[in-house]
């Protein structure tokens, strides 16, 4: 993961479960993890050895532009 770009991603959270994270846009980036930025605003640390899948999001924008 780059910072400031935009993902999707596919992790393990536990040893039998694995969650999915849409359009979340990396943050900070650390030797053993990821933060990650939703699109609600909240972040999620997720583990660099759990990612199971990682796809770029190309063209997706910044969810909080504002445009009025």
């Amino acid at each position: 993961m780059e910072i400031g770009k935009f993902y999707d991603v596919a992790f393990a959270t536990g040893r039998y479960e694995i969650e999915y994270e849409q359009g979340v846009q990396c943050i900070k980036k650390t030797p053993l993890s990821y933060r990650v930025k939703r699109q609600d605003g909240t972040t999620r640390l997720i583990g660099q050895d759990a990612i199971f899948e990682l796809k770029e999001v190309v063209g997706l924008a910044s969810p909080r532009a504002d445009t009025r």
